[in-house]
């Protein structure tokens, strides 16, 4: 407690008292310094304690919150805040890998063993009588399909590219025998081949040029 003067008498009067005891005057307070004033708000500034700090470090969100509401530091604040956005960063992103398997998985090829299927097998002389009969179905039965074909050799040519050639026995006659084109690979083979051998090939379908069935892409099989 200390003695000022009153403003209205000038007499002695405590700093404490509502009113002058001599006049009744209105005691004015004394000034605070700046430098006080700071130092009170300094001390009014709440440091973040051991259980604050677990609760920021589990529930971001809450205790941010509570931070800028309970006049912390800004320093406290900034760690907060930061610390909020940085576990909503971590969470979007782990939502994300975690969505991302399930939507690439119906995508994904899945491996099947699957067994070479036997060619199917036919003589020249049928596909010779099915292009005869109705070229549309014998097309769709062998045009773009890979078979096997067995028949007797009737003569061995060579294509306008130079491809060898044979023709099988069975067509309407001499002029339409079914033709099959080997491969330049198998040039050797054509090679030895002689009219009356009875020969297998694989061989992909062509179609048929003027009721004449063409196959190529044709490999002897043992």
């Amino acid at each position: 407690m200390a003695l000022i003067d009153c403003g209205e008498c000038g007499r002695m009067a405590s700093d404490q008292a509502a009113a002058c005891p001599h006049c009744g005057a209105p005691v004015a307070p004394s000034p605070v310094s700046p430098q006080l004033a700071y130092a009170d708000l300094a001390v009014a500034q709440r440091s973040v304690g051991f259980w604050l700090g677990l609760g920021i470090f589990l529930l971001p969100m809450i205790f941010a919150w509570l931070l800028l509401r309970q006049g912390h530091s800004t320093h406290s604040r900034f760690i907060g805040v930061a610390w909020l956005l940085f576990t909503l960063v971590a969470v979007l992103g782990q939502q994300g890998k975690d969505l991302a398997p399930s939507t690439a998985a119906p995508n994904q090829p899945t491996q099947v063993v699957q067994q070479a299927q036997p060619l199917p097998e036919y003589s020249a002389q049928q596909i010779a009588a099915d292009y005869e009969r109705n070229s549309v179905a014998a097309d769709q039965r062998y045009k773009g399909q890979r078979f096997k074909v067995s028949g007797v050799v009737a003569s061995i040519n060579t294509s306008l590219f130079g491809n060898p050639y044979v023709t099988l026995r069975g067509g309407v006659n001499q002029f339409m025998e079914p033709q099959f084109e080997l491969d330049s690979a198998h040039r050797n083979y054509a090679a030895g081949l002689q009219q009356g051998m009875r020969i297998s090939l694989a061989c992909r379908g062509r179609g048929d040029v003027a009721k004449t069935p063409m196959s190529d892409e044709c490999v002897p099989v043992n």
